[in-house]
């Protein structure tokens, strides 16, 4: 049987590892013709869906005490995923209002994830776990502004 915390991190690791793979594809079939919006979701697909989802998935599954269970790990997944999917199907779409849910959907994941470690006894890594956190979530936020200012939203 497999260990519970690494049962709690495969999912955000398969599909980070998924992401990036995918990204990879779209970076070389677009090479000879690139726009602005898909370099910007083949960055988005690397950094925030690939690597962010399995530091995220991977911190929690090793911080959190006791480890999350399958309801926790599937809604997480479900909101990072299905936000991050909404911004970027709203950023390629040009609506403003498909990125914000995204957006949303995003951020209370990221705001969970950050709830489950508040009792991790390894404080030094949860502390360096719930700082990135942090910055993903400010960082969100503040590219929904710059998107809402963009389209005349804000």
């Amino acid at each position: 049987m497999l260990n519970a915390r690494i049962v709690a991190g495969v999912p955000f690791a398969a599909l980070a590892t998924v992401a990036i793979i995918a990204a990879g594809v779209v970076a070389a079939a677009i090479a000879y013709h690139p726009t602005q919006q898909l370099i910007w979701m083949v960055a988005y697909l690397v950094l925030v869906v690939g690597v962010m989802q399995w530091i995220f998935g991977a911190g929690q599954a090793w911080l959190a005490e006791p480890p999350p269970g399958k309801a926790t790990v599937w809604s997480q997944w479900g909101l990072f995923n299905v936000g991050s999917a909404g911004v970027i199907g709203g950023t390629l779409a040009n609506r403003t209002g498909l990125v914000v849910a995204g957006t949303v959907l995003f951020v209370v994941a990221i705001a969970w994830f950050f709830h489950s470690v508040r009792r991790s006894s390894r404080r030094g890594w949860a502390v360096t776990y719930r700082v990135l956190l942090a910055l993903i979530f400010f960082s969100a936020c503040i590219g929904l502004v710059i998107s809402a200012a963009s389209h005349g939203v804000a």
